[in-house]
This record gives structure tokens, sequence and C-alpha cells, in this order.
């Protein structure tokens, strides 16, 4: 359960996403095994579509958005080339209005309130069984009736998780008004303290569950030791080319790393730059739930 996973994006097929949404968005969905029972993460290399819509809405998880080309609409600033947002549980945005497409990294995980996140599986299934039993999604909208038959307007998402869960969606209280926009170009690399050849510019740390966005760099010929990792982490090459496992390693190059996992070393053919997201609410929740089975 500990062992790193390593895949070439650029290999991978895209799939689409059906989500009762104005167009669809392509993605390539990317390892994020958490193993711990009911903690979901999600993430995916996106192509956002022209004509992409969804009215404003707001989640019951946290979202993290990473553009890489285009740009993306959210609805409160849109984000360019290298910028990335910070979409909190409980916190509006929207409506999105995409316009040209948009090619981006999107985490999709349990906020602080630990609310379950749909898998994918269990949204495309309660999806396809909702289209079957006659429910209509307009622009992103699910257009409903209630108990007595009057008409009722949700969120597609809302809907879909209402239909799985079998009750009522409440959404977490909001931890910030609105959601975070970081324009990555504006920050700069900071030298690592021990690491000769390494920096880091770090983008922020939300919540109380810590979860920590930055860009890691390792100069041509320097190199990362042997590391035992506490936290899970998520790391996406971005330019650069590096030796790991034994093996050299181009842009589009993802790496999976569990909590308590051990990586080798890591050398820069190149100079080499990785988007990454720092998880401690992976081990934070499995102590969270071990604390619960315990006092049942």
């Amino acid at each position: 359960m500990n062992e790193i996973i390593v895949v070439d994006v650029n290999e991978m097929p895209f799939e689409e996403v059906r989500r009762g949404r104005v167009k669809t968005i392509s993605r390539k969905r990317l390892p994020v095994e958490a193993g711990v029972d009911g903690l979901t993460l999600e993430f995916s290399h996106c192509l956002v579509p022209d004509g992409y819509f969804t009215p404003r809405h707001k989640h019951n998880f946290d979202q993290i958005r990473y553009t890489m080309s285009g740009i993306q609409s959210t609805g409160c600033g849109d984000l360019g080339p290298n910028e990335c947002g910070y979409f909190p549980e409980g916190t509006p945005y929207g409506p999105q209005k995409q316009e040209g497409e948009s090619i981006a990294l999107v985490l999709q995980f349990q906020g602080a309130s630990g609310e379950h996140l749909l898998s994918n599986e269990e949204m495309n299934a309660t999806y396809e069984k909702m289209i079957a039993e006659g429910a209509v999604f307009e622009n992103g909208i699910w257009r409903g009736k209630t108990a007595e038959g009057r008409p009722q307007n949700k969120d597609a998402y809302e809907a879909i998780w209402e239909e799985h869960e079998g009750h009522e969606l409440t959404f977490p209280a909001p931890r910030y008004r609105e959601p975070v926009m970081m324009l990555a170009n504006n920050f700069s690399f900071v030298a690592h303290r021990r690491l000769p050849g390494v920096s880091v510019k770090h983008l922020g740390t939300f919540s109380e569950m810590r979860h920590a966005v930055s860009f890691l760099r390792i100069e041509a010929g320097a190199a990362i030791p042997p590391t035992d990792h506490e936290d899970a982490e998520l790391a996406f090459l971005l330019e650069g080319r590096v030796t790991y496992g034994g093996r050299e390693w181009g842009p589009g190059t993802y790496f999976w790393i569990p909590a308590g996992a051990h990586s080798t070393e890591m050398a820069a053919i190149e100079q080499a730059t990785f988007y990454t997201i720092i998880l401690p609410i992976v081990v934070d929740m499995a102590a969270r739930r071990a604390t619960k089975l315990a006092a049942e």
C-alpha cells in the first residue's frame, strides 16, 4: 500500500466525465490510492472544452485546480497558465462559462468536514441510473419535482449526490468567503535549507487539514536523496528531465507518493520543475477513523 506509483500521462487515454453539465470534460484519471476506507481522492489531467458551463454552485468537498494551458473560467477570476485555485468546501463559485479549451490538473478530495466525496464510479453509475429513470439535466441543473409534484431545480452534482446517498446534502459552513486564486508567476523559489540545487515555491497551506500547494525545482546535476514520506504527496513533472527508479522521465510524468512511502534518489538530467500537493489529510483521516472505531 506504500508503493510509489509513476506513470507517463502522455500515454494515457482521455475518458468523458458525465455530470449533467453543459458540454463534457475529458480527463485522464491519475492514480491516488489513499488506502483509507471512506476517503476519496480524484486527481485528473483534464481537457475543459469550449462552451463548458456550470451555474454558480458549491461543493461538500475541496478542489484544487492548476492551469497548464488556456484559461479556465471560474466565475470568480479566471485562471490563466501557471495559475492555481483552491475551491474550499462550502464556498460558492461560478458560473463557469468556458471560452476556448483549457488543459488543467484538478484534485478533488474530502474537506475538513469529512463529508463523502462520490467516486467517479459512484457518480457515473448514479447519473446513468437517474437518466434511465427519466431524470432531466439541463444547463448544469437537475430539473425535478418535489414529493407534492411541484417543480424543483438543483445543481446537478447535488442531485446526483442525494440520489446516491439517500438523504439531503447539507453543505459544510464555509471556512473561506471566496476561493483562493494563486498567481504563481508572482511567487519566488526559495532555496532548500539542506539540499543544494533544490528550491521550493510555496503557494499556500489551507484549512486545518494543511494541504499544501508548491512547485519543486531541481537544478541540472542536483538530486534529492532517498526520503521517507510521512504524508501523502502527488507530483507532476511540468518541465525538464529526471532519473528515478532506474529510468529517465520527462514532462508529463506523474508520481503518487503514499503516506509512509520511501522514495529512492531522484536526480535532474536538466532543470526539472514539479507541481506538488502534500496531503496530511490521508494520515489524519485514518487517525480520525481509528479513534471513532475505538470509541464504538
